[in-house]
Order: C-alpha cells, then structure tokens, then sequence
C-alpha cells in the first residue's frame, strides 16, 4: 500500500491513502445477515459485526457482500444486542468522524472497531487508535473478503494495521516517551480532540457545532486539560501540548 506524507505543521501532517470519498458519518441500520454459507474458516460463533457509515450505497453493498460471510452476523442498530466489532466506514477521517466513533463506542470497553477510510493527519490517526480503532483498511485495495478477514484477527484481540501506518503510531510512542514524568500527558481522546480544534484557531462555539457538543461540554472539557496539564488558560495549554510534540 502506497501511502505519503505531505509535510506542513505538525498539526496538519496527512496520511493520504488515495480512495473514493465517502460522505460524512452517522449511525445506520444494518438488517439481518442470511445463514446460508458454510465455510471451512468460519469460527463456531459469528462475530456480531455493526456498520457506522452515512452513504447508501456503501451501506447497501457492503450489508449485501457481508451476508455471505457466515464468519460475521450483521447486528441491526439500536437492537440492543451485543456488538463484538464495530465496522466503520468513512472518507476523510475528520473531527466529526472520530466523535461518532467515540459516541458509538461509549461505555463499551470491549468493542473493537474497524476503519475502512480515504485519509487522515496523523494526529488523528492516533487519537483513532486511542478510541479502539484496531483495524485500519484501504477502500481502494481492500475486498470484502479483507475487511472480514479484519474483523476476525480484531476479535481474537489482534490488530490489523497497514505497514504504512505504523511508522506515524511509532513516532508518536517515542514523543511520548519524551514527555514527562510516566511519558504522558494523561489526556484522553475527546480532550486531544478539543486541543486539535483550540490549535486550529475554533473557539468554543464553533468547536461544540463541530463535535455535536453543547458549549456547556465543550467548556467543561478545556476546564479539564487546563487542570489535568496545570496550565493557566487554553492558550498555554496548546502551546504545552504543541511544545510536547502531540499536535
């Protein structure tokens, strides 16, 4: 897989790899899978696999390819029933992206998430994989039979990353090793999500529009990185974090 790095601030480094786009993310029913192919791989339980994407025709096609994959059993959104996998489908992975996957993933700590996506800067590359984000695919080269394949080596708790990606995930373990005292920050996603957007000049309305946020939540989360990073204000905290090389 062919991926390059475009060079501009350390806020703005992207991972291009060069697929369709896909319109912007939001939860959509996924109806029930058929039963009706058997396979030698095929585990002895189906992975309860939900799909997260906004386009129809990506939904439809790929719901109609995975139902005959009896690895995988396609669980209808809002079913109440439990979800091993979470099958993310998307274009740019922008801010938006990563709040439904947070929103989506919410008090679920053992829900694995795959990401089939066009491109993305590496800090939010990170900030996916710091959601769970284990399995990351390439739209324009991977087959179905890829993206099952995925979400099986997800489910038995490996991961499932291009070789490509692995150098910007490494760089970021090394500044953290650079930062302090236990090399973190002890921010979480959502907080380095907010920091990104404070960094790209937004301010609290235009951040909350942005996440689907009240102002409220938006300001009740900088309140926290200002005392979590023992800073005095907003601006201090993205210059520490910008400083610390996380942006």
């Amino acid at each position: 897989m062919e991926l390059t790095f475009e060079r501009r601030t350390a806020v703005n480094s992207r991972v291009r790899l060069d697929f369709p786009p896909v319109a912007e993310m939001s939860k959509t029913g996924v109806p029930a899978p058929r039963a009706d192919s058997k396979s030698d791989d095929c585990p002895s339980k189906a992975i309860t696999l939900s799909v997260l994407t906004d386009d129809p025709l990506t939904y439809e096609g790929t719901v109609s390819a995975l139902r005959d994959y009896p690895e995988v059993s396609i669980l209808p959104s809002g079913s109440g029933g439990a979800v091993d996998v979470l099958l993310v489908l998307a274009g740019e992975v922008v801010d938006q992206t990563l709040a439904e996957i947070e929103r989506a993933i919410d008090g679920l700590s053992d829900l694995h998430v795959v990401l089939v996506a066009t491109d993305m800067s590496e800090p939010r590359l990170v900030r996916a994989v710091g959601l769970g984000v284990v399995g990351i695919l390439q739209r324009e080269k991977a087959t179905y039979k890829d993206i099952v394949q995925a979400v099986v080596s997800v489910s038995s708790g490996h991961a499932a990353v291009p070789p490509a990606l692995l150098g910007p995930l490494i760089r970021y373990v090394r500044r953290l090793e650079r930062v302090g005292p236990g090399g973190r920050l002890g921010l979480n996603a959502r907080e380095t999500t907010v920091l990104g957007l404070l960094a790209d000049g937004l301010d609290t309305t235009q951040i909350a529009r942005q996440l689907n946020y009240s102002e409220r939540t938006i300001k009740s989360i900088i309140h926290g990185i200002i005392n979590n990073l023992g800073v005095s204000n907003r601006t201090h905290a993205v210059a520490y974090v910008i400083r610390a090389g996380l942006l």
